[in-house]
């Protein structure tokens, strides 16, 4: 019995250190007392937690409006979003030289708060009546029921309005107002050591947000009313937000041990597209490099807009599409903030770098071949459509969501959180102005490029549904997944030649 009871407390103690280790972060953050690293944890938690409302509504706002559907987001996304954000991102670079950091980051919360309420309680009640709707009626007949996707695009350009707002949420706010924030605040150990961290807090806001969103859905009101509900817990969010902001400005401040901005000013490093370009290209790792970037963003892009047209199809009501979608996200943020947590460091130091990195096309390629081989099945094979019949419409939703929580966990897990180490070789000048170049092309691109080859694939079957050219987007993403594994392949052979 002694030898048993010994054993069970060495396990519950290997159990604790493992617990322990795994939280040291946090737990040298409390106890060093390291108030600028808690509010930079704070602040990310919230700036997150809003984009994720934002997200969690947008895609039912617009796919579930009268005549509209799924087909428009890939419009949206590489017509309109994909060169609005370079445009925004000059624009900031502008300002950015005229203007203190502070002030461009409370007017730019300020901003989008007003947008937002503007299209709450403004835009949105008053949607069919300040939508071209007869124009756009127009336009169906003449264009023979063609074209329906950019005529939805023009006919709820108030839908699409709020869409933009929060995607460029998203890149403006979190990833430029946030990092530059964070960058010139931190020095690079703080860089090392806690922003790991940083990033795992927006796991978390997923979580509270699809479950906030269903609360709000049992209510059984109008979906204008859920928005509406939503907007004022944005405000509350924003207010918070530009709180920590100036207490963070604050603690800094008053501890001149703390003050990095001129170090960060000196270092910082703006590139435009075109030098952006000629840095990748000159450099074979950092082409790969970027190549995995643009890969796993197609891959992602290429699967979202074919499924959520599923989810209209099965789900037609706003209520049911956004509980659905929403339990998909809750679903999706439990698995990754556990594999997170628990998982993905263990794997790296047990298989390494390129066997973790490795999982995302894997996983990617079997889930989103499946899906598309289960929808061309459906619009292709009479033997299916008559034994399963409409049926078969809910089993690939269901599945695209299985799918959708798959692809979220492991490019959170592994993907966002091991891309990072292999710029870790690179000379520290090739290492800042690569990792710049790479971050300003890869996901734009890839998020452009399966746009607009889902737009062109479209207007050359002449069809307005994604669904009925499942075989090619099919190919596409093996394609892709192969060209994505080669890189990881080279990456990681000269990744484990350098750190020998």
């Amino acid at each position: 019995m002694t030898l048993i009871n010994t054993s069970g407390c060495m396990t519950k103690a290997n159990l604790l250190s493992k617990v322990k280790a795994l939280f040291r972060p946090i737990i040298e953050i409390q106890y060093a007392n390291e108030k600028k690293i808690g509010g930079l944890l704070v602040l990310k938690f919230l700036l997150a937690l809003v984009y994720c409302i934002l997200a969690g509504i947008k895609d039912t706002l617009l796919i579930t409006a009268h005549s509209s559907s799924a087909e428009v987001i890939p419009i949206i996304k590489g017509a309109i979003i994909f060169p609005l954000s370079i445009v925004v991102v000059i624009f900031y670079t502008k300002l950015d030289n005229h203007f203190k950091q502070s002030t461009l980051f409370y007017s730019t919360i300020l901003f989008f708060l007003c947008c937002i309420l503007l299209y709450c309680f403004l835009l949105y009640p008053n949607a069919y009546k300040g939508s071209p709707n007869i124009i756009a009626d127009r336009l169906t007949i003449y264009s023979d029921g063609k074209h329906l996707h950019w005529i939805a695009i023009f006919r709820h350009w108030i839908h699409v309005l709020f869409f933009i707002i929060a995607e460029l949420w998203g890149q403006v706010v979190l990833m430029v107002l946030y990092w530059n924030f964070a960058n010139s605040i931190c020095t690079v150990d703080e860089g090392k050591k806690y922003y790991g961290i940083l990033i795992a807090a927006g796991d978390l806001p997923l979580i509270i947000t699809a479950q906030l969103i269903q609360v709000l859905l049992k209510k059984n009101v109008p979906f204008l009313l859920t928005v509406q509900s939503l907007a004022r817990y944005i405000v509350v969010l924003c207010v918070l937000i530009l709180f920590t902001y100036w207490w963070v400005n604050k603690t800094i401040n008053k501890n001149p041990g703390n003050v990095y901005h001129s170090r960060a000013v000196s270092t910082k490093i703006r590139l435009s597209l075109r030098e952006s370009f000629h840095y990748i290209i000159c450099s074979k790792y950092l082409t790969h490099l970027a190549m995995m970037v643009i890969s796993c963003a197609f891959s992602v892009n290429l699967m979202e807009a074919t499924w959520k047209s599923y989810i209209k199809d099965v789900f037609p009501k706003s209520i049911d599409y956004q509980n659905f979608s929403s339990s998909v996200a809750f679903w999706s943020g439990i698995f990754a903030l556990a594999t997170s947590l628990f998982l993905t460091r263990g794997f790296i130091e047990k298989f390494g770098w390129g066997k973790a990195i490795k999982i995302v096309p894997i996983s990617i390629a079997i889930m989103g071949c499946s899906f598309f081989l289960m929808s061309y099945a459906k619009n292709s094979v009479p033997f299916l459509q008559n034994s399963i019949g409409t049926s078969f419409a809910r089993y690939i939703a269901w599945w695209g969501g299985v799918q959708s929580i798959v692809i979220r966990v492991v490019k959170y897990a592994f993907f966002d959180k091991t891309i990072q180490i292999a710029y870790i070789p690179l000379a520290p000048s090739i290492k800042v102005k690569g990792k710049t170049a790479v971050d300003i092309l890869g996901s734009n691109i890839g998020k452009a490029g399966s746009a607009w080859i889902q737009i062109g694939l479209l207007e050359l079957f002449n069809t307005n549904s994604l669904q009925n050219i499942s075989l090619i987007l099919f190919m596409l993403l093996l394609i892709i997944s192969i060209c994505w594994y080669k890189s990881i392949n080279y990456v990681d052979h000269h990744l484990t030649t350098s750190t020998r």
